[in-house]
Order: C-alpha cells, then structure tokens, then sequence
C-alpha cells in the first residue's frame, strides 16, 4: 500500500520538477503531493465483492460504538496492515463522512511521518 502510494508520489514530483520555473519542492509542497497521490489511490477503488462487503460491513459493527478517536486509529491500523481501501470502506460503512474526512487527513500524516522515516521524505 505505502508503496504504491509513494510510486505515484515519486511520479507526480517527477512531473513538477520537469517545469523550469521549479528547482526544488519544500516539504509543504511534497506533504500536498502525497495527498493528491493518496486521494488518487482512494479514487481508483474497485468495485468490493459480497465476501468483501461482508467483511467490511463487520469491521464496521465492530468499531461502531467505540469513540471516534479509536475508530480512526483502527481505522489507519487497518489501512497498513490490510489495505487503504478497506479502511476507507469500513468508514464509509460506519455512514459518518467526518469520520471518512478525519481518516483522510490522519492516514496522509501517519503515510507522511512513515515516509520520513524511511528516509524519503524530508520532515515538515
């Protein structure tokens, strides 16, 4: 999953960098990147199978009734060590687009955070 994302990332900062007017990026620039490169990811979500749908739709009884703060945490736990787009599913099934929102800007920082130290990424 991290992978992939950063696959997209390198490829859309490769694209900027190619303008002359561009020499370098700043973390703020590259922390924006990462964004569109996950919102893309998000985007290219296939359609989810009823053996899918059913365990999303029991990851979701699952968390319902927790606080917000630990569905989200679950919610990115599930999102590196499962899939983005399950975690986004599971959101999505809770019926709350906040939580879908918070998911969103959380799971970018946490990628991000993951990204620096890796040595990828220079930190904010």
């Amino acid at each position: 999953m991290v992978e992939e994302i950063y696959k997209e990332f390198k490829r859309k900062k490769a694209e900027i960098l190619k303008q002359p007017e561009v020499k370098e990026l700043s973390p703020e620039k590259e922390k924006e990147i990462l964004k569109e490169a996950l919102s893309q990811h998000i985007e290219r979500i296939q359609p989810i199978t009823r053996a899918q749908q059913q365990t999303i739709t029991q990851a979701a009884q699952q968390i319902k009734d927790q606080p917000k703060e630990r569905q989200i945490q679950l919610l990115i736990n599930l999102a590196f060590e499962k899939s983005v787009i399950e975690a986004i599913e599971v959101a999505r099934g809770l019926d709350n687009p906040y939580l879908v929102d918070e998911l969103h800007d959380t799971l970018i920082d946490e990628l991000y955070n993951k990204l620096v130290e890796e040595g990828k990424l220079e930190k904010l």
